[in-house]
């Protein structure tokens, strides 16, 4: 059976972007996009997710904001930040909150080994 992955990014590009390369390799699994926090939160209350890839800077309430809402609803997820910032207090706060720390623009060899861990 597929694993869900929910993938949020306020832009539509990368959601594809990832979507894409989990379903090169995971051609059974289900990748739900949400645009915003927002709209994260729904499909969280909706569905159990297996993965969820959160970019940090959205408008509204942050990758880093939200992660913890997303992380109380949801059992057994893993969770991935994706950053354009190198700098080491937004990576400290992603490991602090037991999160994965992905760089963007988006490398299909970090996604794929996150969505295998």
């Amino acid at each position: 059976m597929g694993k869900k992955v929910l993938i949020v990014d306020d832009s539509l590009v990368t959601r594809m972007m990832i979507k894409e390369i989990i379903l090169s390799q995971h051609p059974d699994w289900e990748c739900i996009q949400a645009a915003s926090a927002e709209k994260a939160i729904e499909a969280c209350g909706a569905t159990q997710f297996d993965y969820i890839t959160l970019d940090i800077n959205m408008p509204g309430e942050t990758g880093l904001e939200v992660a913890p809402k997303l992380l109380n609803c949801q059992s057994n997820v893993k969770v991935a930040i994706l950053t354009i910032h190198e700098q080491p207090e937004i990576r400290e706060s992603v490991e602090e909150m037991g999160l994965s720390f992905l760089n963007k623009p988006i490398n299909a060899d970090e996604i794929l080994a996150f969505v295998a861990s």
